[in-house]
């Protein structure tokens, strides 16, 4: 489908076999990303999986229903499920072998946490001194891991503004023994081993509470 194509990196392949290169494929593809981008969202906001602390709001996507609704630091962590009747047309779709690794490109999550904070700025929910930078944590199972990406609060569409999760995030990981993927290109981006993740996500908060 075109969302595997789109997770793996390929090309997508038509009807008749040829190969849809060009505008058309690259607009089905960026079609199929905003799909899973606006589905993932509006499942996240719908089971209140999304967690305010002091310094920043952080949720977690899965690939499956399983970890969205809540339990640990906050709500939301790894291992957590919904009650039965919680269940939405987002968790069916994140069901699918489709869509399952999408997010756990830094691309992709932080599309979502763009998109998160546009709604949240339009609807007045996440402005002024509700205003919180958002850390998103996504699974990645063939790994055992969870990519994590800090996005900064713009105050207006547009603004630019200074990410200092980089430093964040590496100074989180020194307090700790686990082992830390840091992106090359974007030090925003940081892949956390799954039995480390939620711990990483306290320190995180506490090392920006002392640094305050």
């Amino acid at each position: 489908s075109d969302q595997s194509t789109l997770v793996n990196g390929g090309t997508i392949v038509g009807a008749e076999g040829g190969v849809a290169s060009g505008l058309g494929g690259g607009i089905r593809l960026a079609l199929s990303l905003q799909k899973a981008i606006i589905q993932t969202a509006i499942g996240l906001v719908d089971r209140k999986a999304i967690t305010r602390l002091s310094h920043f709001r952080y949720a977690y996507v899965h690939c499956t229903s399983r970890g969205s609704g809540g339990g640990g630091f906050g709500g939301g962590g790894p291992g957590a499920g919904p009650a039965a009747g919680d269940r939405t047309a987002a968790d069916e779709d994140n069901e699918k072998p489709d869509q399952a690794h999408i997010f756990a490109k830094p691309l992709a999550l932080t599309s979502l946490a763009h998109f998160l904070m546009d709604m949240h700025r339009a609807n007045g929910k996440w402005t002024g001194t509700k205003s919180r930078p958002l850390v998103l944590l996504a699974e990645k199972p063939e790994t055992d891991t969870y990519v994590v990406v800090g996005y900064e609060f713009p105050e207006s569409t547009g603004d630019v503004v200074r990410n200092r999760f980089g430093q964040n995030f590496e100074l989180a990981a020194r307090t700790m023994n686990g082992a830390f993927k840091f992106d090359s290109f974007d030090t925003n981006v940081v892949e956390v081993k799954s039995s480390d993740v939620q711990r990483f996500v306290e320190q995180l908060h506490y090392m920006m509470d002392s640094i305050e």
